[in-house]
């Protein structure tokens, strides 16, 4: 879901991805392995599920923001 009016505006796919993004361009080189960024996402902000982490990477790999490398880390798409 990307946008729905019953529940929290926080487990939008809007804020969590670009809360990813803003995770992703905290790091050194704006790339990151999938379960450090998790990680640093839970620290940063509150907790939500590790689905709706992968929703919202699916759907920043589908727009075009993220793109994984050869090693399989997340990395911004410039």
């Amino acid at each position: 879901m990307i946008i729905q009016n019953t529940s929290s505006p926080l487990k939008s796919l809007y804020i969590i991805g670009g809360r990813i993004l803003m995770v992703l361009n905290s790091s050194e080189l704006g790339t990151m392995s999938p379960l450090a960024l998790v990680e640093r996402y839970q620290d940063k902000f509150e907790r939500v599920s590790f689905a709706y982490i992968l929703y919202a990477l699916d759907w920043l790999y589908t727009t075009g923001c993220v793109e994984l490398t050869d090693q399989g880390d997340i990395s911004l798409c410039n």
